[in-house]
């Protein structure tokens, strides 16, 4: 892939151009039919005009590196933490109170649901280290979405409840940076490092084929509209100016003068 500068763009100067492509030319472009939360739209990308795929592939890369960014901040993974806790609560609190209940098959829903769902008394769950908490929830849900829970849940009217804890424990796997079928949360500089060496391949292949169709355009409003989807990313560049590289023999200069090549992505992307 051509390189063009984009390795020597800091992490926050990508997050940050998630703003230019609401602005501008970029606006104009509108990705809400194909952009979801799993970025895995049923709407078939391949069928997607150019502008919708760079769009969208531009803000995707953006937001797995917001994403990275965000782990680890303390703060951050006491909220999310407290919103689990909360919605466990909150499951442990109805069907204590469904078990209770006159109907005696809500009843015996209510108390096969407690006892494959809950720990302990009913929130011993909320005392668990953040990736036992994760661990924990995925496994609450995975339980509930099949037979022969699943029959329990609809009785007893738990969905609400299991949708609250699964939204939460999304949010606290996705704030340690943990995706299913990881047993403990990727290093945050770790994280980063590889998000924004997929912003350097995502911005880089969007900006070889812009400037490639602006070669091969006629001049016309095709070619402006081109020309102007590509004035943030040039503009980008122009903020995020090539570091010197370190000072190399008298003839190394020489052999490598107007030959420099912008280093692989993964080795030089700031962390």
């Amino acid at each position: 892939m051509a390189a063009y500068g984009y390795s020597f763009v800091t992490d926050k100067a990508f997050s940050a151009f998630a703003r230019d492509l609401e602005q501008g030319a970029w606006k104009g472009v509108s990705i809400d039919k194909y952009d979801v939360p799993n970025r895995v739209p049923a709407t078939l990308l391949f069928e997607a005009p150019r502008p919708v795929v760079w769009k969208l592939r531009a803000r995707w890369s953006i937001a797995a590196l917001d994403e990275a960014l965000g782990v680890a901040s303390a703060a951050v993974l006491a909220e999310l933490d407290m919103e689990w806790d909360t919605a466990q609560r909150a499951l442990h609190l109805f069907l204590a109170s469904a078990a209770e209940s006159k109907d005696p098959a809500q009843r015996d829903a209510a108390v096969r649901l407690r006892g494959a769902l809950l720990a302990g008394a009913g929130t011993e769950q909320t005392q668990y280290a953040y990736d036992a908490e994760v661990d924990y929830g995925w496994h609450q849900v995975a339980l509930a979405g099949k037979p022969p829970l699943a029959a329990d849940v609809k009785k007893v009217g738990a969905g609400a409840y299991l949708k609250r804890v699964e939204e939460a424990t999304e949010a606290l796997a996705r704030g340690l940076g943990r995706t299913s079928g990881q047993k403990r949360a990727v290093a945050r500089s770790k994280r980063i490092r590889e998000a924004v060496a997929g912003c350097t391949q995502a911005f880089n292949a969007i900006h070889g084929e812009l400037g490639w169709l602006i070669e091969h355009t006629p001049s016309g409003k095709q070619r402006d509209l081109l020309q102007a989807l590509h004035a943030p990313f040039l503009a980008l560049l122009e903020r995020s100016p090539q570091r010197a590289p370190a000072a190399a023999a008298p003839e190394e200069d020489a052999a490598e003068e107007g030959d420099a090549e912008e280093p692989e992505a993964e080795e030089s992307t700031p962390a």
